[in-house]
């Protein structure tokens, strides 16, 4: 499922802001990295007997990763992972037919594929992993991603139609 970001070093903080997507990084975290994995390990684990925490677990990485894309978007196929991902959770409601043609379609060869990584975008929405953090509880951290999806998603206006080419060539539908 995720790339494991411990092998990288994680963005730099401002402060206790991170650099990419201006999360406030509470006490006891040295990054947003921390508390990406934080959130997701127990998410995941849920996923594994809960299809609907599967796809809030699709959901979180997706749009962790358009809020990262300086490190979880480097690569072109990497960048249209996550930037179509996030159009599925949104637009298609986590679609499992659409994950697996988007799949298909990612891991052909990179000469086949003529993907172009995009510009990155100066705003990646205004809500951050920090407001998945926040939540008082599980329930209301599960009913908050599709928030933070979204907002993340709006602030994509710009790619919003590349994103959709992509799809449309991935599910050829």
């Amino acid at each position: 499922m995720p790339r494991d970001l411990s092998t990288l070093a994680p963005p730099p903080l401002n402060g206790r802001t991170c650099t990419e997507c201006g999360a406030q990084i509470p006490p006891g975290f040295g990054s947003c990295d921390e508390l990406f994995m934080f959130i997701l390990t127990p998410l995941s684990q849920r996923g594994q007997d809960s299809p609907e925490a599967f796809r809030l677990a699709r959901l979180f990485v997706d749009t962790f990763g358009m809020q990262h894309p300086a490190r979880s978007g480097k690569s072109p196929k990497s960048y249209a992972a996550h930037l179509t991902g996030l159009a599925c959770g949104v637009e298609y409601n986590c679609s499992r037919w659409l994950y697996a043609d988007l799949q298909k379609w990612l891991n052909r060869p990179a000469a086949q594929s003529g993907l172009r990584r995009p510009v990155d975008l100066p705003s990646r929405g205004t809500l951050t992993v920090r407001f998945i953090y926040d939540a008082p509880d599980q329930a209301e951290a599960d009913r908050r991603i599709p928030v933070w999806a979204r907002d993340v998603w709006e602030a994509y206006a710009p790619q919003h139609e590349l994103s959709r080419s992509w799809i449309r060539a991935a599910s050829k539908r």
